[in-house]
């Protein structure tokens, strides 16, 4: 490449990453940033698909340290998702999610034909990369999001998702 081409390029760059720094900041119909509003939908379907994942593995797993941990997640994830809800009306008036995201429906649905050690082991996966998933999910909100409703919403809870994520990594 000529030396004449890098301050071109250089400038180039500069520019978008510019830009793509100021939508960044544009804010949602709400008046968050999308990070917010991607938080609250992500986090509230994570959430559900968790609770819907550990009904499941109440009814169908055969390993007591997994009916265990099933329950907790049922317990903690539900008051989890209702505190989550409130700040719905109480921040920016984002939407509820209703149900899990489609992909996480389908192994939903998957796992309620199994049993047993089969249903264990897909439960455990399952757990893992939801909550490495929601794990990631909330740092996003805590270092990007606008909402310092949220954001102390996903500082609060953070540590009980990592707790889970090494919990659910001892899973039979």
């Amino acid at each position: 490449m000529n030396r004449r081409r890098r301050p071109a390029l250089a400038i180039a760059f500069l520019t978008a990453t510019l830009g793509l720094s100021a939508q960044a900041q544009e804010k949602d119909s709400q008046g968050g940033t999308p990070t917010d509003s991607g938080f609250f939908k992500n986090a509230g379907a994570s959430g559900l698909t968790e609770v819907a994942a550990s009904q499941l593995a109440l009814k169908q797993s055969s390993s007591g340290k997994v009916k265990a941990f099933a329950q907790k997640m049922v317990a903690d994830h539900t008051r989890v998702n209702e505190e989550l809800a409130g700040l719905k009306s109480g921040d920016k008036g984002y939407a509820l999610v209703d149900a899990p995201p489609p992909d996480s429906q389908k192994n939903l649905d998957a796992m309620s034909r199994m049993s047993g050690a089969e249903f264990d082991k897909a439960y455990a996966t399952m757990m893992v990369a939801d909550h490495e998933e929601a794990v990631a999910i909330f740092e996003t909100e805590i270092e990007k999001g606008s909402s310092p409703q949220l954001k102390a919403f996903a500082t609060k809870t953070l540590p009980t998702l990592k707790h889970y994520l090494k919990m659910a990594r001892t899973l039979p």
